[in-house]
């Protein structure tokens, strides 16, 4: 029998026809967008006929076919088995996903490696990057095996973007090179994965489009000579080869080709019309000028990364008379030319002549420096001042420039004419053109640029899709092709999207000036600045030529710099400047610091010019650039720390014959005296690392952040150096500089030792010696940890003792030195006549050559001293921003209020891509420094420098500016002064400090109490608890894709989506009708003491509501460290009953989907019987057993078609609050449940049970340090013993409300022994010391597996630490013992197409992990839609659309006061225009509170944020 499989990818649609496991014809075509032409062609070209039984896989696009469909990892096992294939795992690249699948004796698939949203390592990564070389998939095969293999980022596919296109720039690649490096980075991702699987021999089968490069396909079997590899011929259709195996018995009749696609559903929401916002652009024209002969001529040349642009300038007239504006294809040199062929055309047009008289020639763009070698021009300048000149010439009142090019995105506010504040996108090119048109061309066939618009402009509802990383939204726009989307919606959505991700990360929360100038080659796509007007409900000008301003800009500047006398006259030839080359003479070494960077000898008209390196010292030679004394006190910090306070190597005296290897990350880089100076004391030889092999760094089991990178290839040299130890700190915390909160570390810092030693799991555990380091309760306490590590080692504690007391002077003797050079550092900086540079972040990625890329020398090789932060005197400074739990955090914070008022001093702050602290910490900075200007460089492991050398120059020419532009006064920020308060003897009210009023708020209808949205039911119930206790509550709704929306707009998007989803609705709720200008409102927001930024969440919403005039909000805490108890034993008990009931009640809602036979009418009829009793209880809360039984009686009668028993059952853990809230947790329970697995969703009570735990912990240690006699009289024994009777009446709660709702035969049993769950926790995963989500996550999902469930999803926010620590302990575990697990990160959009195909592998594997072989429910019959996701994902309305992103208008949370505001009250300056105060008659119904910014709409007092 002949049978059809058809496989839906991510960029290409496969077909295979096949007969007795036979491929008879294959077939594969980019679909582009545009399904229904690629299959008629197909079903065309194999000439297959009507009614052949048929079968469709892949992610979402198979619900487009009216025919069956199934899942990929059932049809890889299908065509393996066709085939008589028994490999030990397959590895799969495709268009979008690198996945490689581990399998039995069987054949069946048991686990998967892949990456994560991201697209680096993929075949559409490649095909991108090709582009931008003017190259094709064809040409891949004629690169020579010759070329060389370079060392370019792996670890994100924007990263290695711009490494890529910054080599080709600076000529340190050729394109055949960086071919070739990419099919060794696609190689060694394979590698790594398979690494990962414990295949090291063996048979492995490639399948895949990438399969044809056949350079690839060499790397890989020559990285693993061991295996045998194994390429089938239907490997790049491999998947639709399985499908038509399967097709035989589980396909249907393939319909007429008219009937076979059928209208999916799409779920994205949408954006107002772009071509609605006509009349708020204005483009500005002006013709070309003519070349006049005998006159003066300016070169100006703008050498992008994408695109070099090239103009000719009258020194008379400033007029352009020639210009050029081409591609960069990854030669400048060769653009440049062709830009200069095309000028000379019009000189010859106009004149008649070639000769045309050039004077001065400058450079700028990321290619200035190669571009400046080669035209022989010492005028080089950095693109943000060119392109200030260039706008301001237009209109010198221009306040903001926007300016976006192929892959940089930049900000400029301008005053008078002077820059005085800039940003530019970090590595991220999600705002950029490159993105626009490889997203435009990659998927849906738009293959010309000037295309874009026009179709944009024709959409009817564009799509809203996220804001994050460029991949992730690659991943969004797949999918919305995948469901139906028209190519009109999908383009104008991604405009949106560059605009939104243009809006939210490059501009953040800066200001944004009246007038607004938009350029750069975007700019020309019309629908752009339209989207800019939409977002911004602000007028936008375009000025003439918006992508010749970089280099009109910097030509102008050279005739400045020349009448100041700064530029000498440079002429040039263009003829002789075509005929010239640029050759390369040799490579050497620069060996002036410990960079080591490779330096090139270039050759133009027989001079050598020395090019390259990270810092600035031979452009300065190049420049003849005198060299300027500074002080660079990084170094003699560094100094300080690892040699004048480190134990000499003469004065060592081995005492025991073994060695510890001591890695060079994270606390080593502020601890290495305490520890070096304790081996030392007991004999014991260390090794510091020295090198950051690649074979370490790809042990991670996790995405950590780029410190974290660094410690698992620090640890592999030590291991390489053949240590017998390896020291792994558990930095836990030091001695506090607040009065009223610990200083503990991020968790991936805390949990090093854990993760490390699940990532090297071939390493015997005894070789690592863990040790907690903990200042916190005193040196006897920390003293104790220290004693438990040396007793793995056989010394005794005395000793011990002795070393540590040693060791701990040494480090103060060291802190105190550090502190004397932080206040000579500050003596200097005021004396310096240049301004002097203060580096924050932390000392691990800020000042170590191996994460800091050279940034201290790219200042002092320019002249500007540098001091690092935590040498400064900070002790007696303040910081204004509460719960800094972060160690780092508080130095970071002290040092930046002490810079702020040091006029010669001025911040740059480092930090690393998905640091969470920074997240909120940069927000700080902003509100601390003000109108003074800061630079932050993002960094991560990508090695191009060019980038941060632009910010760096940037930077440096916006201080100048600041520096002659004197700002009057800053005004005092905002505050409304009132403040909630409870104890004291007084019942709970509300406070303002500015007038002493007091507002109690029990049984005050004029003050009301907001629940952020933890899950419909219980927060809901708890609204109606709190009511009935005479606190006039409310539950805000579950949250949806336009609560996301509003947040973001005030974000920076690098926050977590629990952040987002609580700020987002307490926004909307202000804009509403609901709110009064005469109530009060107190926003609840639960906090913590750290590790993770949950804690900070409430000091960022402060602070923004201060910036929003929200004169009647007031943000109210309570603290996990108290178990949330703090308003009283009534408040505690009548919460806990509340979390209890909704936890258990959530459980029912979860396995209705399962179980009912009608699961949608099921929900609704729960619904109905739960809100019934929220009604009751509010009015007599003693009513709350009773109507529990009404509840379990109603949800007996509901139908179910099979058992919660029958069900494979799984929990979800991980961060708390995505977990619990329906619109972030709910597409995955709807996609599991369809398929028959019972989700349970881990408790609130859960997380109460392990703060009593930990405080039970706490409070054992403190009674430790009591004297014995005294000791069970104290404080902490009393509290003990009250803490066990809570504990006692907690539990007997639980037990109540169990036996009324467990005869419904829909709770899951579920591990509850907190007890227990730590046992496993302190076991398997870490040490009870680690105070987070990760140890009872991990513990529970460990001990959960042991007690029947059939798999564990790890759930939490995009970048989330406690989630990816999570991953990084359990998935190992798990995978160890066959036990189904899943990470996912939620980022507030839909889950994108490799992320649903990692939970297809996952269900196939829970359903099978009991031996259940039924995998029926897998298979989708021909008409099947795709699974509704419950409302809160669905599309938005179309009042929703209208009242989203589209029209930011005066709604969005204005002022609350009836005042008139000053252009300088809000948002750091932001002018809020015709700012109206926020009443019930400014709200229409079709308003929106989606707002950027006071100064981003007519009347709008926002502010603004991701992978």
């Amino acid at each position: 029998m002949r049978t059809l499989g058809i496989n839906i990818g991510s960029t290409s649609l496969k077909m295979v026809l096949a007969e007795n496991n036979i491929p008879l014809w294959t077939s594969s075509l980019p679909h582009e967008g545009d399904f229904n032409a690629v299959v008629r062609k197909l079903l065309s070209e194999g000439h297959i006929e009507e009614g052949i039984p048929t079968l469709v896989t892949g992610n979402e696009g198979r619900f487009m076919f009216d025919a069956a469909g199934t899942l990929e990892p059932l049809c890889i096992e299908a065509g393996l088995r066709a085939l008589g294939l028994k490999p030990d795992a397959v590895a799969s690249m495709g268009g979008e996903d690198l996945v490689v699948y581990r399998l039995d004796g069987n054949g069946k698939i048991i686990n998967n490696f892949s990456g994560s949203k991201c697209a680096s390592g993929t075949g559409e990564f490649l095909k991108q990057q090709l582009g931008r070389m003017n190259m094709t998939l064809d040409d891949i095969d004629k690169v020579p095996d010759t070329a060389k293999v370079l060392s370019i980022s792996s670890r994100c596919s924007v990263f290695m973007k711009s490494d890529c296109t910054h080599r080709l720039n600076k000529r340190e690649a050729t394109k055949e090179d960086i071919v070739l490096s990419l099919s060794d980075v696609m190689a060694v991702k394979v590698i790594d994965f398979l690494n990962r699987a414990k295949i090291h021999s063996g048979k492995v089968v490639l399948i895949g489009g990438v399969t044809l490069n056949r350079h690839i396909i060499r790397f890989v079997k020559e990285k693993a000579p061991d295996i045998e590899f194994i390429i089938p011929t239907v490997a790049p259709v491999f998947e639709a080869f399985g499908a038509a195996i399967l097709a035989e018995t589980q396909g249907s009749p393939l319909p007429p080709v008219d009937r076979l696609l059928k209208t999916n559903t799409i779920r994205f929401g949408t954006l107002n019309k772009l071509s609605d916002w006509q009349n708020k652009v204005k483009f500005f024209e002006k013709s070309e000028g003519k070349v006049q002969p005998n006159r003066t001529y300016i070169l100006g040349v703008d050498g992008g990364s994408t695109t070099t642009k090239a103009c000719l300038v009258d020194m008379e007239t400033d007029e352009i008379v020639a210009s050029h504006y081409g591609r960069t294809h990854g030669d400048p040199v060769k653009a440049l030319k062709e830009c200069l062929k095309v000028i000379q055309e019009k000189v010859i047009a106009d004149t008649g002549d070639k000769k045309v008289d050039i004077r001065l020639v400058s450079t700028t763009g990321s290619s200035r420096e190669i571009l400046g070698v080669f035209l022989e021009t010492p005028g080089v300048y950095n693109e943000i001042i060119a392109h200030s000149v260039g706008t301001t010439y237009f209109d010198p009142t221009v306040e903001t420039i926007f300016e976006i090019g192929g892959q940089d995105a930049k900000y400029v506010l301008l005053k008078n004419g002077v820059p005085i504040d800039y940003a530019m996108n970090e590595a991220c090119s999600a705002g950029t053109g490159s993105f626009l048109e490889e997203s435009a061309a990659g998927d849906l066939s738009i293959h010309s640029a000037k295309d874009i618009a026009p179709i944009a402009l024709m959409a009817d509802a564009p799509l809203k899709f996220g804001e994050h990383c460029s991949a992730f939204i690659n991943s969004d726009i797949r999918k919305a092709i995948q469901q139906g989307a028209s190519k009109e919606n999908i383009t104008a959505g991604i405009v949106g999207s560059i605009v939104s991700n243009y809006l939210n990360r490059v501009v953040g929360n800066r200001t944004i000036g009246g007038k607004i100038f938009l350029q750069g080659g975007v700019a020309k796509n019309k629908a752009v600045p339209l989207a800019f007007a939409m977002l911004l409900d602000k007028e936008i000008l375009v000025p003439p030529s918006p992508e010749l301003m970089g280099c009109f800009g910097v030509a102008l500047l050279a005739k400045r710099k020349q009448a100041e006398g700064l530029l000498s006259e440079v002429r040039v030839d263009i003829d002789e400047v075509l005929s010239r080359e640029i050759g390369y003479d040799r490579v050497f070494t620069c060996k002036s610091c410990d960079n080591l960077c490779p330096i090139q000898v270039l050759k133009v008209n027989d001079h050598s010019y020395m090019f390259g390196g990270r810092c600035n010292k031979y452009t300065n030679m190049r420049k003849a650039v005198k060299d300027i004394p500074v002080f660079d006190y990084v170094s003699k910090r560094n100094q300080l720390l690892y040699e004048d306070y480190a134990p000499k190597a003469d004065t060592f005296t081995a005492k025991r014959n073994y060695t510890v290897g001591i890695p060079r990350s994270f606390s080593v880089h502020t601890l290495y005296p305490l520890y070096s100076w304790f081996f030392h004391e007991l004999g014991i030889k260390t090794i510091l690392s020295d090198a950051v092999p690649h074979e370490g760094v790809a042990r991670a089991e996790s995405s950590y952040c780029f410190p974290a990178e660094i410690a698992h290839g620090a640890v592999q040299d030590c291991l390489n150096k053949g240590v017998d130890y390896v020291l792994l700190p558990h930095f836990r915390d030091m001695q506090s500089y607040e009065d009223d909160v610990h200083a503990n570390t991020c968790p991936i810092t805390q949990s090093l030792p854990y993760y490390i030693k699940k990532a090297f799991s071939d390493v015997d555990e005894k070789r690592f010696l863990p040790l907690v380091v903990s200042f916190k309760f005193g040196d006897k306490k920390a003293l104790e940890h220290f004693t438990t590590m040396t007793a793995q080692l056989g010394i005794s504690e005395g000793e011990t003792k002795a070393a540590f007391e040693k060791a701990l002077a040494k480090q103060r003797e060291y802190f105190a030195a550090a502190k004397r050079l932080g206040q000579e550092a500050l003596e200097e900086a005021r004396k310096a006549d240049r301004p002097v540079i203060a580096i924050l972040g932390r000392p691990y990625n800020a000042f170590t050559p191996e994460a800091n890329m050279g940034i201290p020398r790219k200042f002092t090789s320019r002249g500007y001293s540098v001091i690092p932060f935590d040498i400064l005197p900070m002790d007696d400074e303040k910081n204004d921003f509460p719960n800094m739990y972060w160690y780092y955090g508080q130095q970071d914070m002290r040092a930046a209020n002490m810079m702020k008022r040091e006029d010669n001093v001025y911040v740059t702050w480092i930090t690393n891509f998905s640091c969470a602290p920074d997240s909120f910490m940069l927000h700080y900075l902003k509100w601390i420094m003000g109108q003074k200007p800061f630079l932050v460089l993002e960094l991560d492991s990508h090695s191009a420098d060019a980038g941060i050398d632009t910010r760096v120059e940037a930077f440096l020419d916006i201080i100048d500016g600041y520096r002659t532009k004197k700002f009057e006064m800053e005004k005092e920020r905002y505050d409304n002064g009132w403040k909630f308060e409870y104890g004291g003897g007084e019942d709970l009210r509300v406070v303002n400090r500015k007038t002493g009023e007091k507002v109690p708020v029990r049984n005050n209808p004029k003050v009301k109490i907001l629940l952020s949205n933890m899950g419909n039911v219980s927060t809901s119930f708890m609204a109606a608890m709190l009511r009935g206790v005479g606190l006039n509550s409310e539950a805000l709704p579950v949250a949806d894709l336009r609560t996301i929306q509003i947040a973001r707009a005030h974000a920076s998007g690098k926050e977590c989506v629990p952040s987002h989803l609580v700020l987002g609705s307490a926004l909307r709720y202000f804009a509403s009708e609901k709110y009064r200008k005469d109530e009060l409102y107190l926003l609840f927001v639960p906090i913590t003491t750290g590790p993770c930024r949950t804690g900070q969440y409430y000091v960022f919403y402060e602070n923004l509501f201060r910036d929003l005039r929200l004169e009647n909000v007031v943000v109210f805490t309570l603290s996990a460290d108290n178990s949330y108890t703090e308003l009283g034993p009534d408040f505690a008990k009548d919460m806990w009953k509340g979390l209890v009931v909704t936890d258990y009640l959530k459980d029912i809602q979860t396995a209705l989907k399962a179980t009912a036979a009608d699961p949608e009418q099921a929900v609704r009829d729960f619904e109905a019987s739960w809100t019934k009793m929220m009604d009751v209880i509010e009015k007599d809360p003693k009513k709350l057993w009773v109507e529990l039984r009404k509840i379990a009686e109603d949800v007996k009668k509901i139908p179910l078609k099979r058992k919660l028993s029958e069900c494979p059952k799984v929990l979800v853990v991980g961060e708390i609050y995505v977990r619990r809230d329906d619109f972030a947790v709910g597409e995955l329970i709807d996609l599991m449940s369809e398929r028959g697995i019972a989700v349970k969703v881990s408790g609130i009570a859960e997380w109460i049970h392990y703060l009593d735990f930990v405080r039970n912990y706490a409070l054992n240690k403190l009674l430790k340090l009591e004297h014995p006699a005294k000791r069970w009289f104290s404080k902490p024994a009393r509290d003990l013993a009250k803490l066990h009777v809570e504990k006692w009446w907690k539990h007997s709660v639980e037990k109540k409300v169990l036996s009324i709702l467990e005869p419904t035969g829909l709770i899951p049993e579920t591990p509850h022994d907190m007890d227990i769950i730590m046992q496993n926790t302190q076991e398997h995963f870490v040490n009870l010391e680690l105070n987070s989500e990760i140890a009872v996550s991990s513990g529970v999902a460990a001990t959960a597996m042991q007690h029947g469930y059939s798999g564990i999803v790890n759930i939490s926010p995009f970048a989330c630490l406690i989630g990816r620590v999570i991953e990084g302990l359990f998935a190992p575990w798990a995978r160890e013992r066959n036990y189904p697990t899943l990470s996912v990160e939620i980022d507030g959009n839909l889950l994108p197409p490799n992320i649903i195909n990692k939970l297809n592998i996952f269900m196939v594997n829970v359903l099978r992990f009991k031996g259940n072989q039924d995998l029926s429910s897998l298979v989708d019959k021909a008409g099947a839609q795709g699974v509704s996701v419950t409302g809160h994902m669905a599309a938005l309305n179309d009042d929703a659309a209208r009242d989203s992103l589209g029209g930011r208008k005066a709604i969005n949370v204005q002022p609350l006061s009836m005042e008139s505001v000053s252009d300088k009250d809000s948002l750091g300056d932001r002018k809020a225009i015709n700012v109206q105060p926020l009443s019930l008659n400014t709200v229409s119904e079709g308003d929106s509170l989606v707002s950027v910014g006071a100064d981003r709409g007519s009347g709008c007092s926002g502010c603004s944020g991701c992978s």
